[in-house]
């Protein structure tokens, strides 16, 4: 199995961490972000670890990691980002952001979890980690619509309140499988639309066309890092 990050953004809403480093090496309990998730990885036995850098790529350089550098990360979103990595994709691999903090049971569940090709990470009792978060409400969460049998039926920040049952974590799980379905079908859009894509978009597009998305449910502590208010949020979870 491989491992790959996304950490080529910069992080414009805590610019005051983030002007002299990337955001995925904000320090939380004397550890970045990024190498907290890359020991999680090693415990796992995930040896081969692809790190996607862009701003300030040069702060980035743990060892034992192979990196792809996004040269055009000021102009393209998470899609362009991953897809970075596209030769990468020819065995089971778990898929995660940067800026987000969980303890090792999550990364663990997901891991370990074998209900179906395209698995994502999610939460069902989301809404207690947004109470504090007054910069950053509902309506930016990345929301999931869930079927009878927990299968994705929609994703993504315009999904109404209502009809939300979870939300994403920022981790997704492919099988070999799953990855020839996530790489055999971004190339029925166009490298315009791609530059401009979520990873939430693309899922979506892939539920129209009929492809079966499913879900992990977490229990842990998990704090999403995009805003001053949530680094401090992330450090009282994570004392």
């Amino acid at each position: 199995m491989k491992a790959i990050i996304l950490a080529a953004g910069r992080g414009t809403r805590i610019s005051k961490i983030t002007k002299k480093k990337p955001k995925c090496l904000i320090n939380i309990k004397g550890k970045s972000i990024l190498s907290r998730q890359i020991s999680f990885l090693k415990k796992l036995k995930i040896n081969k670890i692809i790190v996607i850098r862009g701003y300030k790529k040069k702060f980035i350089n743990y060892k034992n990691i192979k990196y792809i550098d996004n040269k055009d990360f000021k102009k393209n979103e998470q899609l362009g980002s991953l897809l970075h990595a596209k030769s990468e994709f020819n065995d089971d691999m778990l898929i995660s952001f940067s800026d987000i903090i969980y303890d090792f049971k999550v990364l663990k569940k997901i891991f370990h979890s074998r209900n179906g090709e395209i698995i994502l990470g999610i939460d069902k009792k989301w809404k207690k980690r947004y109470e504090f978060r007054y910069d950053h409400p509902y309506q930016q969460a990345d929301k999931i619509q869930l079927g009878k049998k927990n299968e994705v039926l929609k994703i993504g920040k315009s999904l109404k309140l209502k009809k939300t049952e979870a939300e994403f974590l920022g981790i997704l799980k492919l099988t070999k499988k799953g990855c020839k379905i996530f790489m055999k079908n971004y190339l029925k859009i166009s490298k315009k639309k791609i530059k401009k894509m979520q990873i939430h978009d693309y899922l979506n597009f892939l539920i129209k066309r009929n492809i079966k998305i499913n879900s992990c449910n977490i229990k842990g502590k998990f704090m999403e890092i995009d805003t001053y208010n949530d680094f401090k949020l992330a450090k009282k979870m994570f004392h």
